[in-house]
């Protein structure tokens, strides 16, 4: 089935394998099933509305609604929303369910949802069970962290994104099980490694790119299995060590190399995407998976289509920032543990949700907001579960919905036709779709969409959506500026007390002691950059979450890819690339 965007008007198909899986979730409600209708957006809309209700990155000084003590709020202060501390959010200080309401059937569902979620307080950090990480957000079972966002299980990690299971990971993005690694990149089981890209089990190396099971390896690209490798050439282990010590022991050598792994990266054969270890796979970013379809950054995950960032994700379709284990969902943002949630923004160890938001512990909920361990719950209320299946539905047809006998008599009308023409779109169209990015508390500037996809000021105004001129947090003004010297041995403590000027943009930003003890360990320059443009250098490197028809620049096989015709990068098919790495 073909479709057109209703929002930016371009052509997108609807398979039978989508339609299957809109009557998997589809809620059945005493004999009755809802079909969840095929989508009115195209999938790249759809991702760009549903990722402007996510802020992960910009910060502002807030003071808690419940204490008056300050605090640190992905909210920023121009929003109608109450916030509280993480630990006031989780206290027995409050409770959600003194803001319950009936529904109102002479309103719309998302303008009651909204006027909820501006009642109900909000935790001013998106984070769970972590400790001593109060600077992150979208996180979970971290310890000792600080400006990492999308990440968990980590411990003594700084400065970076997507970063799972890993420990004493500083400027780092979408890396994996990976212990004491500095400005790495989209790499996995590395140790020891510093300026190591798009790399597996690689210890002890510096300035490489896509190595798989390498050691002491420095300046080296496209290696499997290699030791003591420098600029690809073979070294005895006293001619590298001496090579690499000439180099650290000299910042004039060391900005050379810096230099000299920009113009290898450039010259280097690249796959047609970042696939690995993947089956029946397609998108970009992908570690350890199977029939992942037009999928972003997923590992361990299986079954699903449309998701950008999940991990052990199964059997989801149009969701974005799923995290550890979730399980049959549609159109939803930032889960941790669920089953079968749909049309849901920040639910965690649930079940059984739709159109609910910041809601925990809980299953069998419709329209809630800030829930915990609740069960028969409409916008805050609670129901017996009779009165919850039967109110419920008369919610959903209000929404636009429509009910139908399900089992045997549901396969007869797919193959009567008569479900297609449920296709036409009913008055109120509110029921299968997500929230209206009109309802997010974010200007698009500070969403993850402005990442996925970037627009300037003018074009997110004349799209409709909000821009905000950001001032988020920055280091203060008072004390003595200073340069950062280029070697980290004639770096002093007293650094720790000065106020630093970024190189690039003028932001000013200082160096805790923490970060210095590990600069030193590592052996690596004081950053003369302010962490934002750490970060977002670092997010430059890949490439667009979209794929393109192009041909294979060895053997011209058509295939598709992450980059498009005229990018400058030598790109192979999976066959080509492979005969020539390995």
């Amino acid at each position: 089935m073909e479709k057109i965007c209703k929002q930016c008007g371009g052509h997108f198909e609807v398979t039978d394998g989508d339609l299957k899986f809109y009557e998997k979730v589809s809620p059945i409600f005493a004999g009755k099933r809802f079909d969840v209708p095929s989508p009115t957006f195209c999938p790249d809309c759809r991702a760009q509305r549903r990722t402007m209700h996510r802020n992960e990155y910009n910060l502002y000084r807030r003071t808690s609604a419940l204490s008056n003590k300050p605090l640190v709020s992905i909210y920023s202060p121009e929003t109608n929303y109450k916030v509280f501390s993480v630990a006031e959010w989780f206290s027995d200080d409050w409770d959600a369910i003194d803001y319950g309401r009936d529904f109102d059937f002479s309103k719309p569902f998302f303008e009651q949802f909204h006027v909820l979620q501006v009642d109900v307080p909000h935790a001013c950090m998106m984070a769970m069970d972590n400790e001593n990480s109060d600077y992150t957000t979208g996180t979970g079972f971290c310890k000792n962290c600080y400006l990492i966002n999308s990440s968990e299980y980590c411990e003594d990690c700084w400065y970076g994104k997507l970063m799972q299971r890993c420990q004493n990971a500083v400027d780092c993005s979408y890396v994996y099980d990976c212990e004491l690694i500095y400005e790495c990149f989209n790499s996995e089981k590395c140790y020891n490694c510093k300026y190591v890209y798009n790399s597996q089990n690689t210890s002890d190396s510096w300035f490489c790119d896509n190595l798989k099971n390498c050691i002491n390896c420095f300046l080296c690209s496209n290696l499997v299995g290699k030791e003591y490798h420098f600029g690809n050439q073979k070294f005895s282990r006293e001619d590298y060590e001496n090579k690499v010590f000439e180099i650290l022991s000299s910042p004039e050598k060391f900005k050379q190399a810096m230099i000299d792994f920009d113009e290898m990266r450039k010259k280097r054969i690249y796959k047609y995407a970042n696939v690995l270890n993947c089956e029946n796979c397609t998108g970009d970013f992908l570690l350890n998976s199977k029939n992942c379809e037009d999928c972003y950054d997923c590992s361990d995950s299986e079954d699903v289509k449309y998701v950008q960032v999940g991990v052990q994700t199964k059997d989801l379709m149009d969701c974005s920032n799923m995290y550890v284990k979730p399980e049959l969902s549609y159109e939803v943002l930032g889960t941790i543990g669920t089953y079968n949630v749909n049309f849901c923004l920040y639910v965690f160890n649930s079940n059984n949700l739709l159109y609910c938001e910041s809601c925990f512990g809980s299953q069998n909920c419709f329209g809630c907001v800030g829930l915990r361990n609740k069960k028969y719950f409409i916008f805050n209320k609670q129901y017996t579960q009779e009165e919850y299946e039967v109110l419920v539905p008369k919610i959903i047809e209000h929404m636009g919905g429509e009910g139908r006998a399900h089992g045997a008599s549901a396969q007869v009308e797919r193959e009567s036709g008569f479900a297609s023409s449920r296709e036409t779109e009913p008055k109120n169209s509110e029921w299968g779709e997500y929230f209206p990015c009109e309802i997010s508390p974010y200007s698009y500037n500070e969403t993850v969409a402005n990442e996925y996809y970037p627009l300037s000021k003018e074009e997110v105004l004349k799209s409709g959506f909000k821009w905000k001129e950001i001032e988020a947090i920055t280091a203060p003004t008072t004390g003595s500026l200073v340069e950062v010297p280029e070697d980290i041995k004639d770096v002093g403590d007293d650094i720790c007390d000065k106020v630093l000027t970024c190189g690039k943009c003028s932001k000013r930003y200082k160096i805790m002691k923490y970060e210095l003890d590990f600069y030193r360990k590592m052996k690596v320059p004081a950053p003369k950059k302010c962490p934002d443009c750490r970060y977002f250098a670092r997010l430059a490197l890949r490439s667009q979450r979209k794929l393109f028809d192009r041909n294979c620049m060895k053997c011209g096989k058509d295939m598709k890819s992450v980059y498009t015709a005229d990018r400058p990068e030598i790109v192979y098919c999976e066959e080509c690339y492979l005969k020539e790495v390995y």
